[in-house]
């Protein structure tokens, strides 16, 4: 008959190890600088989230630009990184000399700024770096102030980047004016698909009407609809908030009802405004 041998002892997780470390010190008396509860603190701080005080300390550091952006980005995706000290921070960093740090910045003004942004916004349409621009393109999506209209149009004729016109476009169409109907109808012949369909999507909401991706049919609707009638039937224009992705623990929490992000008008366009200024 054979003999089993005993089963091996089950793994246990690093936490839980160095748990039972910690208490095995504690129980057999160790002597040292540190008593008991500094060495449980020590032992666990590595997998405990930063606080965001230190967070915030490492966004300025001048010695590693990757950990200044995933500070930023940690912040402001935070449920306190709307906080005034959290935006004068993105507001301070957002000159940066690294791309991505500026990038990061001005993803979270886009998230959290207001409109005295706006012009540090628009100004940043022209960075060196593209995925800069698009994220100012973008930010300028969720933040309305009728001196980005001339910036963006500028942009959806001139940029290299076609996800940076596409960004324009769609901010664009918050902007009910003769002007950016006429960009937005040349848009329809750019040789991005992607640029062509934001671009009637944003016609769509200016006009309340479906025509296409032909340019055509809008020149031909834009001549029977003279002045003000263009935009008559305008759709309010809004963008899907951030929201971030459940954690762990509100998975656990499987009775609570998640909050569903709603969308929302641009900070600075009230909900149906009328805006007949350019017509």
């Amino acid at each position: 008959m054979r003999t089993k041998l005993p089963l091996p002892p089950r793994p246990i997780s690093l936490l839980a190890a160095a748990v039972l470390c910690c208490l095995a010190g504690l129980t057999s008396g160790c002597t040292g600088t540190n008593n008991g509860g500094d060495i449980f603190a020590d032992m666990i701080e590595p997998f405990m989230a930063p606080k965001p005080s230190q967070v915030a300390r490492q966004a300025f550091n001048v010695y590693d630009a990757d950990l200044r952006r995933r500070s930023i980005a940690m912040l402001s995706s935070s449920h306190f990184g709307h906080e005034e000290p959290y935006v004068r921070m993105y507001r301070l960093l957002i000159d940066d000399q690294d791309p991505t740090v500026r990038a990061a910045c001005t993803h979270a003004l886009g998230l959290h700024g207001t409109t005295q942004d706006a012009p540090t916004l628009i100004a940043l349409l022209k960075d060196d770096t593209s995925f800069v621009r698009w994220e100012a393109a973008k930010a300028l999506q969720k933040i309305h102030h009728e001196d980005a209209v001339g910036p963006l149009m500028q942009t959806l004729a001139n940029d290299e980047d076609a996800d940076v016109r596409l960004a324009a476009v769609a901010a664009l169409g918050q902007y009910p004016t003769k002007p950016v109907f006429n960009a937005l109808v040349g848009a329809l012949t750019d040789h991005n698909f992607g640029v062509i369909q934001t671009a009637a999507q944003s016609l769509s909401l200016l006009t309340g009407q479906d025509l296409g991706t032909d340019g055509v049919p809008w020149l031909d609707f834009a001549g029977e609809h003279p002045g003000t009638t263009l935009f008559a039937a305008k759709k309010q224009y809004t963008f899907m908030p951030y929201q971030a992705p459940p954690g762990k623990l509100s998975k656990i929490k499987f009775w609570d009802k998640p909050v569903v992000a709603q969308p929302q008008p641009p900070v600075g366009l009230a909900p149906d405004q009328a805006d007949d200024s350019g017509a």
